[in-house]
């Protein structure tokens, strides 16, 4: 069993290069994975990151934050087209005053504009997947061990449920003919059985696929015989038993609301 809420960090250094990469993951009812910082342009990328996290999780809300710290190469221009402006104007201004026009080229690139410098960042990519998967290994880890402590109060909570439901049928009264069945909860009571059951049985399986949809509804089957049978009976003692029932799944489907 996996929690849906997790966290998980990566760092990752090549050369001068740097890259921090943070996973959360987050309840939400179905697959939702969203990245974040990664330039636009990089669609292909983005692509391969979702189909990475598609592969192990199942169901929540994924964020991926990725930040990266690269080596800039700095590039000088000159623009020749405002040089040439200068030097035109430089000289049209010494023929009106009849001065003699001493050109000095550095000068000339001194002046605004003359030259500018662009940023190149060497971007590497290589980095990015593998400490994606680093991460996602430590994500599940921790889903799992959130998982476990989940699944260990599920089934406290589902003991006392199937003890109130064995109480339920213990303490239920007999209905007769005459009544043509109106308080008879046999019929519920067996549902409930059968959904705790099966709620069990669905909580101890050993394979790693998705259980939360599936205790959603269970959990959502079994309230719905809980509410029928408390409509039907007039036994204040059942009656106390149902509410009492209803308590302790709605402590499972709080707690199930968290399971992948």
């Amino acid at each position: 069993m996996r929690s849906m809420t997790a966290y998980a960090h990566v760092t990752r250094k090549k050369d001068s290069q740097s890259l921090q990469l943070i996973i959360r993951s987050l309840n939400f009812k179905y697959l939702d994975v969203s990245i974040h910082n990664l330039n636009i342009h990089n669609i292909i990328l983005e692509e391969k990151i979702k189909k990475e996290i598609r592969k192990r999780i199942h169901r929540g809300k994924v964020e991926v934050f990725i930040f990266s710290k690269e080596p800039a190469a700095n590039q000088v221009f000159i623009d020749e087209k405002i040089t040439s402006q200068y030097i035109s104007q430089i000289k049209r201004l010494a023929r009106k005053h009849n001065l003699k026009p001493n050109i000095d080229i550095s000068d000339i690139l001194h002046l605004p504009h003359a030259t500018y410098w662009e940023e190149k960042k060497e971007k590497d990519q290589s980095l990015i997947l593998p400490a994606l998967r680093e991460a996602m290994s430590k994500l599940i880890a921790f889903k799992e061990k959130q998982g476990s402590e989940i699944k260990r109060q599920i089934t406290k909570n589902l003991k006392e449920l199937r003890r109130h439901i064995h109480q339920i049928k213990k303490n239920k009264p007999k209905v007769y003919q005459t009544e043509n069945g109106k308080g008879d909860i046999d019929e519920e009571v067996s549902l409930m059985s059968f959904y705790t059951k099966e709620l069990e049985k669905k909580i101890n399986a050993k394979n790693l696929a998705t259980k939360g949809k599936a205790l959603d509804f269970l959990t959502q089957e079994i309230l719905r015989e809980l509410n029928a049978a408390s409509s039907k009976t007039k036994a204040k003692r059942v009656a106390a038993l149902i509410v009492e029932a209803k308590n302790y799944l709605d402590r499972i489907r709080e707690q199930a609301q968290n399971v992948e």
